[in-house]
């Protein structure tokens, strides 16, 4: 639920607009109301009739709750003590300060950082192991330890965002909506930068949008791909996936569950898994979304009819390290009479197993089954 917050008149604000060369910037923030679902409609169906989801929480409502994302742009960031000042419609409504804890003083370029109000804090950080991800935790009942124990707004009311380091230097903002876009970010949709992160990027840059498809807490953005090869320097363990099934020239009706099967060498601690039903032109992030590495995971495949489907699983850690059906297969929606084993096809397996049922009844209360 959204709340409210004090507000600061419009002539005490002291954020001036940062150019270029910024050490951080903003990446992406939830604009989808408590209420709303990414992309509208329902739990089950975005207004476009897709399933419109995050790749990390899945297509749930509020798409997980007042969270914004930054990327580290300088290699070795010193970040203890800097503040990140929170405008809704330009005014102040909360300021929220990183602690002087070690986990903010030595940050590699391409760092994504998350605050997040309702994801619990996580500093398992390892560049060189991989895990480019922090995530801090920030509401009043929050611990304190890396960020202010604070509620804050993320909303789609001219949100913006404003980053000062220890000095109140302003590093990066205000950005967001009414920067850039000037508006347009709606209750079903979340802010992104769709572009490569770098230092080039400044509140201004055009490949800020709004998007309801799919948002990525704690991963790159993908309307494409967001590229952090420019930025993550230090080489990751080497690692390989290989997509095992489905593998091209399968069959599958609508709503069964098949087993999206792969394997891997070095060091994969998480796999994305993805499904395009155009052969690729666009992806979408499975639901609920794959956690881990276990090798399997069991997808329910979803209520359409396409001839040019592919599965795509890919490191999260690495998203070069990556791995696509080999071919095409098709997935139906079919209610043929007489199809007893829900192949999409009558055929004598149909009639063995309607035989094997025959005169029997699963109705305890019909008294010709008595």
């Amino acid at each position: 639920m959204k709340r409210v917050y004090r507000s600061i008149p419009m002539m005490m604000l002291l954020c001036a607009c940062s150019v270029f060369g910024a050490s951080v910037i903003l990446n992406e923030y939830n604009a989808v109301d408590s209420q709303e679902y990414l992309g509208g409609g329902t739990a089950f169906a975005d207004e476009s009739g897709g399933r419109a989801s995050d790749s990390f929480f899945g297509r749930v409502q509020g798409n997980g709750g007042d969270w914004f994302e930054l990327v580290v742009i300088t290699d070795h960031l010193d970040m203890r003590n800097w503040t990140l000042d929170i405008y809704t419609d330009g005014v102040l409504d909360e300021t929220l300060m990183l602690t002087d804890h070690s986990i903010w003083s030595d940050l590699r370029s391409g760092t994504i950082i998350t605050v997040s109000e309702d994801v619990p804090s996580d500093i398992s950080y390892d560049p060189a192991g991989g895990d480019w991800w922090i995530n801090v935790q920030a509401n009043d009942n929050a611990d304190g330890l890396y960020i202010e124990a604070s509620n804050f707004p993320v909303d789609s009311s001219n949100w913006q965002l404003c980053i000062k380091n220890a000095a109140g230097t302003v590093i990066f903002g205000p950005a967001g909506e009414g920067i850039s876009p000037e508006s347009g970010v709606g209750k079903t949709e979340i802010f992104r930068l769709e572009a490569n992160p770098s230092d080039l990027i400044t509140p201004f840059s055009i490949d800020y949008d709004d998007g309801s498809e799919l948002s990525t807490f704690g991963s790159p953005n993908q309307w494409g791909q967001q590229n952090f090869g420019g930025l993550r320097t230090l080489n990751p363990p080497f690692s390989t996936l290989t997509l095992l099934s489905p593998n091209g020239a399968e069959i599958f009706k609508s709503g069964r569950i098949v087993e999206v099967k792969w394997s891997h060498t070095g060091t994969v601690n998480k796999v994305n898994v993805e499904f395009s039903q155009d052969a690729g032109a666009t992806w979408a992030a499975v639901y609920p979304p794959n956690v881990g590495n276990e090798g399997v995971y069991s997808w329910q495949v979803p209520q359409i009819d396409s001839d040019s489907c592919l599965i795509r699983i890919s490191n999260a850690a690495d998203s070069l390290v990556y791995d696509t059906s080999d071919s095409v297969f098709s997935v139906y929606q079919c209610n043929l009479a007489g199809d007893v084993s829900g192949d999409c096809v009558v055929n004598f397996e149909d009639f063995v197993l309607l035989a094997s049922s025959w005169l029997q009844c699963a109705n305890p209360y019909d008294p010709t089954c008595w």
